[in-house]
């Protein structure tokens, strides 16, 4: 449980002599190679370590346990409920807020409670060190359910007059359930002389200790000596005792009375001998009077000082407060004497009871499991409000600042998984200072593994309008699938990006091909351009062009026509491709049918004796000069009798 600083010995001669540096590879990959240190005093050199010896770089990656299998379920699940914590400050009335988040907080512990019985099932099956592993996570989430549940009970539930026993014995209870196992097997045998069961005493012993007076009681019947006049007495005895639940109408004050009657009466009777005849039933008697020498015989039968705690505060201060827990806390510390031998989880669930929340998400920090439980912890703890009220205690204290960073921090982990990195997506869009800055940044640090892996983080992108991150992906894509020969697929990258200077080049990759293999390639895409194109007036030329093609080829020569001497008035020609518009009115020229007007043969006319100087014009250009001529004469003919 206690953090340990690791120190990673990179194996390489080079980078012992050299030195070393490191880049971020991924958002939790690091990548270390060799690197000698220099400044700009030392003269430009090549360096002292330079050899023809292939140097070695090296990946450290930060061991993540949310990453294993079963872990990943809690965190897809925990996730769900957060986003409704979120979700229910926004509109939910104030009003509501804490019995809301108490019902959360129960859905967060019921997911943690089910994450280690599916580790227990694994356990009972794995071997070697999957074992020590499993092993090692139920420790620690067992740690994270027993604190979180102590939690909710002192700052998250309501609590009737701060009447704080009734709910510690519950939690008590719950994470030491041993006792009421062995008592439930016992009762269940319907033996008559249970005491001779090995695990009788202690049962019993046990069960007082959580205040379970009844199953105490019921025990104790199937006693050998139940009908001696000592066990009916203990019996009646017990059956007496008032307990203080807070939710029976009787007033502290009417109840205090009450218990110091009892305790007097019980008093009175182990004063007078009654019990002593029954050693064990004279200890109970003793313990439940608060007498200070049988509870130090009992702190045998204690796993955990707080256990002790518990028992202690229930037969000697029924009615304490939620806030004199942390002063009864450190006197059953001293009566444990375990005050140098607190381990991590003690000194958590110690910090929590003296209501010490700085200290409580200090510690809780340095637990391994990832930061899930701070974050959830944190946030939980700030819609209840009980954060934003150490902001008047404490100078310089931002409780919404403290939460984003554990969120911040915890979606950052998620970011570096190959199928959670949604999951941290949606813990960061609910960090309001830096979460988008954070999303921009690592997005396009995602392992594009797949196509569809991709759309989806440009789908997620333009969800935030980080039009910038979608543009830098796309670009990659594409200019990964030009290096494959796909410029088509190239192409399509292009435009989802809207990256107007990248598509230019492409269209005129597609032109310069065309010219090269007399062939336009990826027609279906060109043909399905449709207001796409409008990216850049490259794009726009190719799409026309890919047009003026189809027209031609359908033999709609008119309307290829028209398209020709549109594109030769436009101003988005690319210089190297005047000469092949030029050739391509050649064959319309010499068409039978009648398909330019003067004005549009004075377009190609004026347009061939600006290019006249294009070298690849030179064989053509008188063809082109005498179509021009002839269509001109038929044109004027034309237009003469027309008149």
């Amino acid at each position: 449980m206690e953090r340990e600083v690791k120190t990673f010995v990179i194996p390489n001669e080079l980078c012992k002599r050299a030195g070393i540096t490191a880049t971020w590879l991924t958002v939790d990959q690091l990548s270390v190679r060799a690197f000698e240190k220099r400044n700009i005093k030392l003269p430009d050199a090549p360096s002292n370590f330079l050899s023809d010896t292939p140097s070695s770089i090296f990946h450290l990656r930060q061991e993540v346990i949310l990453f294993h299998p079963i872990l990943r379920k809690l965190v897809n699940e925990s996730c769900g409920v957060f986003i409704a914590v979120q979700n229910l400050i926004v509109n939910k009335n104030p009003a509501d807020y804490k019995v809301e988040l108490f019902k959360m907080s129960r859905q967060y512990r019921s997911i943690i409670r089910a994450c280690l019985e599916n580790l227990q099932d694994d356990l009972s099956e794995a071997k070697g060190q999957e074992k020590e592993q499993l092993q090692n996570y139920i420790t620690i989430f067992y740690s994270v359910e027993c604190i979180w549940h102590l939690c909710e009970i002192l700052f998250v539930d309501i609590i009737p007059g701060n009447l704080v026993l009734s709910q510690l014995l519950e939690w008590i209870r719950f994470h030491f359930p041993k006792h009421e196992r062995n008592a439930a097997t016992m009762l269940a045998s319907e033996s008559v002389n249970l005491e001779t069961h090995q695990d009788y005493w202690n049962t019993v012993f046990g069960s007082l200790l959580q205040g379970r007076v009844k199953i105490v009681r019921a025990l104790l019947r199937p006693h050998s000596s139940a009908d001696h006049p000592t066990f009916k007495l203990v019996d009646q005895v017990l059956r007496a005792m008032p307990i203080c639940s807070g939710v029976n109408g009787t007033s502290i004050n009417e109840f205090n009375i009450q218990w110091r009657h009892w305790t007097m009466d019980v008093q009175s009777k182990i004063d007078a001998k009654l019990f002593s005849s029954e050693k064990h039933l004279d200890l109970i008697m003793r313990l439940v009077v608060g007498e200070e020498k049988a509870w130090i015989e009992i702190q045998d039968h204690c796993e955990a000082w707080y256990e002790f705690l518990a028992g202690w505060m229930f037969y000697t201060e029924p009615t304490a407060k939620s806030f004199e827990l942390g002063q009864y806390a450190k006197r059953s510390i001293t009566k444990m004497r375990v005050a140098n031998n607190l381990k991590h989880l003690d000194r958590v669930i110690l910090a929590a009871m003296e209501f010490d929340i700085f200290q409580v998400i200090k510690e809780i920090q340095h637990m391994t499991e990832n930061g899930w439980f701070v974050a959830h912890l944190s946030d939980l703890l700030f819609h209840s409000s009980r954060l934003t009220s150490l902001e008047k205690e404490v100078p310089n204290f931002s409780a919404e600042k403290l939460r984003e960073s554990f969120i911040l921090e915890y979606g950052i982990t998620l970011m570096g998984h190959k199928s959670l990195w949604p999951v941290g997506l949606s813990y960061l869009d609910h960090c309001t200072h830096d979460g988008n800055q954070v999303i921009a940044l690592l997005l396009p640090r995602i392992p594009l593994d797949n196509e569809a892996k991709t759309l989806k983080i440009i789908r997620e992108a333009k969800k935030r309008d980080l039009n910038d991150v979608v543009q830098c992906i796309c670009k990659a894509q594409g200019m990964l699938s030009l290096k494959r020969g796909r410029i088509g697929n190239a192409l399509c990258w292009a435009l989802k990006s809207q990256d107007g200077p990248f598509t230019s080049y492409l269209a005129d990759k597609f032109l310069q091909d065309y010219i090269k293999n007399g062939k336009l390639g990826s027609t279906d895409l060109l043909d399905n351009l449709g207001s796409c194109m409008l990216v850049s007036d490259r794009l726009i030329f190719l799409g026309k062009y890919f047009e003026f093609h189809k027209l031609y080829q359908t033999q709609k020569y008119k309307e290829a026509a028209n398209l020709l001497i549109s594109l030769l008035a436009s101003k988005i020609i690319p210089k190297y491709f005047w000469y092949v518009l030029l050739i391509d009115a050649i064959p319309l020229l010499e068409s039978e049918e009648l398909l330019f007007s003067s004005n549009d043969t004075f377009t190609i006319m004026h347009c061939a004796e600006q290019k006249e100087d294009l070298p690849e014009l030179k064989d053509k250009l008188n063809i082109l000069k005498l179509s021009a001529a002839r269509n001109l004469a038929r044109a004027l003919t034309y237009e003469a009798q027309n008149e």
